[in-house]
């Protein structure tokens, strides 16, 4: 019985850790109407996953025609959630655009709440991000 909960502990402990670095990637690519877009989520952190979420992804025009792009991230947990994000756009040639925008931001939501996270395109033919998230300490 021992045995068993040591295994239990140290497989619980492994996932844990083995989450710490990682990241989970929201995509998505403009529609040819401005609003709500389908997106999809890679989840490489479970944990994370859990307790934060991609609940709505909408894509607008700008006034100078970059695209705009809103993200409402839930929190399903019982206490405040720190997380780091960083938005990257997409060329239409699959390429990422390195902007001076493109680092690392910290937010935090509270238990149970949302919140809306917004990028800008750095110019109007990119049509296509992806969101990464991680936790933060």
């Amino acid at each position: 019985m021992n045995l068993i909960k040591t295994l239990l502990a140290t497989t619980l402990v492994l996932a844990v850790l083995g989450g710490c670095g990682t990241v989970n990637t929201v995509t998505a690519t403009a529609g040819e109407n401005p609003g709500k877009t389908d997106y999809r989520t890679q989840v490489n952190d479970v944990l994370t996953d859990i307790f934060l979420s991609a609940k709505a992804v909408r894509f607008g025009p700008t006034t100078g025609g970059n695209y705009e792009v809103q993200v409402t991230v839930a929190n399903n947990g019982f206490k405040t959630r720190r997380f780091s994000y960083l938005f990257d756009w997409i060329d239409e040639n699959g390429m990422i655009i390195e902007t001076s925008m493109s680092t690392w931001k910290t937010a935090s939501v509270s238990a149970g709440g949302t919140i809306v996270i917004s990028s800008v395109a750095p110019n109007d033919t990119a049509r296509t991000f992806q969101l990464q998230t991680r936790r933060s300490n």
